[in-house]
């Protein structure tokens, strides 16, 4: 978050690649409201909530339980941070939301409504074409749709290893890169 706060899109990537050794080639930035209105576009999103939630800050007011979520939910479920483990409990909700978005959504039919133009689906485009700051092509786009379709199974996300630190009396969770290396080893061979 701070390398993007003090440096943007390219004081991320640099850091992503001191950290990890991993060249980035393509990059999205989408803002809080285009992250709602492509949850919305493809209907919500169904989200079980493993314990409760009430966090004023995100909005969050969850009750353990199944809820199909709409943009403005889905989005208060993962910017929540009132849990025990924080932020790491965050990035567990995020990576949670996108895997069930991609299993729930990559499939013919959502992807078949998304090409057709004469469907709301296809207002998908308009929002990452004129709402995003991306690098990406639309045949990018189409390669990572076609990708999900066929091997959103295979698609494995990791957390690196991180230790929790408050420095001047801000809360950071820091990254050993020769520990943060050897993790990610197994996953890039």
């Amino acid at each position: 978050n701070a390398a993007y706060v003090y440096g943007g899109v390219d004081m991320t990537i640099y850091e992503i690649k001191e950290l990890t050794g991993i060249d980035v080639d393509r990059t999205m930035v989408l803002n809080f409201n285009d992250f709602k209105r492509v949850i919305d576009i493809l209907g919500g999103v169904w989200i079980t909530v493993e314990e409760p939630l009430h966090d004023p800050l995100s909005g969050a007011d969850f009750e353990p339980g199944q809820y199909l979520m709409d943009g403005e939910m889905a989005l208060s479920f993962a910017r929540c941070r009132s849990t025990a483990r924080a932020d790491l409990d965050r990035m567990d909700r995020q990576q949670y939301l996108l895997n069930e978005l991609i299993s729930q959504k990559a499939d013919l039919a959502t992807i078949s409504k998304i090409l057709n133009p004469f469907n709301d689906a296809s207002d998908i485009f308009t929002v990452l074409k004129e709402e995003t700051r991306s690098d990406f092509n639309i045949w990018d786009f189409c390669s990572i749709g076609f990708m999900l379709l066929f091997s959103s199974k295979d698609i494995e996300r990791v957390t690196i290893p991180v230790t929790g630190a408050t420095i001047d009396g801000i809360s950071y969770l820091l990254a050993d890169e020769a520990e943060v290396k050897e993790f990610l080893s197994d996953y890039l061979k």
